[in-house]
């Protein structure tokens, strides 16, 4: 069912903006408060709500932003080999409930699903950034803090995003989801400098952890819709979970990719492990008390962040990485948010040594 939320707080600053209005117009029955803050919407889940973070997303929140846009990729921390990928943030928050979603601690002080209107401002900015580094090559991702299709019916700002990337000599966009939401996206006619990727598991675990979130097969029927329409894919199996049987559930993953796709319209293909800071372990327990995946042990990287021990990240990537290359060797695969020594202990080299990589990697 297409999403619908339970109020929309309407901050001053965006009310009369059209992408407001636009918006206001597709949700006719949902209450409007304009006399109600973010914060004191905030305030007052806290005092009437159980679960704080999910009643907050059902709260839309439409205001502006301040600042700037454009950041680089808050993966970059110490010792961890960056993919020079750069981040807009136009909604925070997410309609599904991953078990491991970082937003839950990422959010936590301000967990109300939040749209920033002013688009405009944004494609001001992006348009001066691009033309002042002609011979950089931006990758521009919206799928930081929220799901970059999930709500595009409702807030469709690919209506906006895409056109202005068509038009970029030296800059992609990335709309990264667990959606099967793509039909509105497939109403625009050129797919031109637009990558549509997608952030898969196996069959166990979309079930068990990815709460509300489509299957994997209309997640690959949406992707496939996608390719064909001519927009390249990306397919990211992140975060990559250790469940009793893992070998075999990835393997059937791997295949039903290349069922459905053919190699040539794949980008890439990512692979992270599951990772977490030590606040969420504690919100994962309180929110999600039947999942699986606190049950083996984590040690902390040097970015803060736990991960399985890096034997088993190094086997599980290795075993991912030639599963793929045996059946698409010309497909490009890349490691998530990994130290250099992982890097050369499953590809035998940094991405520096790899020419279609090195465009986007940076040290």
């Amino acid at each position: 069912m297409p999403f619908e939320p339970d109020l929309i707080v309407l901050d001053a600053p965006a009310a009369d903006h059209p992408f407001t209005q636009r918006v206001l117009e597709a949700l006719p029955g949902v209450p409007v408060r304009r006399d109600h803050t973010p914060a004191s919407a905030v305030e007052t889940l806290r005092e009437e709500a159980v679960d704080v973070f999910g009643a907050a997303k059902r709260q839309l929140v439409l205001t502006t932003f301040r600042g700037s846009f454009l950041k680089k990729c808050p993966g970059l921390s110490p010792g961890m080999v960056c993919c020079n990928y750069y981040v807009v943030n136009l909604i925070k928050n997410c309609v599904y409930d991953c078990s491991y979603c970082f937003l839950q601690d990422f959010l936590e002080n301000n967990p109300l699903l939040t749209a920033f209107v002013n688009i405009d401002d944004l494609l001001v900015e992006l348009e001066e950034e691009f033309r002042e580094h002609p011979d950089r090559s931006f990758r521009v991702g919206t799928g930081e803090v929220t799901d970059s299709l999930a709500l595009d019916d409702l807030l469709p700002y690919t209506d906006y995003l895409v056109p202005f990337f068509n038009r970029q000599n030296n800059a992609v966009l990335e709309l990264k989801t667990k959606s099967d939401c793509v039909d509105n996206l497939l109403k625009q006619s050129d797919p031109t400098n637009v990558i549509v990727s997608w952030s898969l598991n196996p069959d166990e675990i979309v079930e068990q952890e990815e709460v509300g979130t489509p299957s994997l097969p209309k997640r690959l029927d949406a992707a496939r819709r996608c390719a064909e329409h001519g927009f390249k894919v990306g397919i990211h199996l992140d975060p990559v979970i250790l469940f009793d049987g893992w070998e075999k559930g990835y393997g059937r993953l791997i295949e039903q990719v290349f069922d459905t796709l053919p190699a040539h319209q794949l980008e890439w293909i990512s692979l992270g492990s599951f990772r977490y800071r030590p606040n969420l372990k504690r919100m994962m327990q309180e929110r999600h008390p039947h999942t699986r995946l606190l049950t083996q042990e984590h040690v902390a990287g040097s970015d803060g962040k736990f991960r399985y021990l890096r034997p088993l990240r190094n086997h599980a990537y290795d075993t991912l990485r030639t599963t793929i290359k045996r059946r698409a060797p010309e497909v490009d695969v890349y490691l998530c948010m990994e130290t250099k020594e992982v890097w050369e202990g499953v590809t035998g080299h940094l991405p520096r040594a790899d020419e279609t990589l090195d465009r986007f990697f940076d040290f």
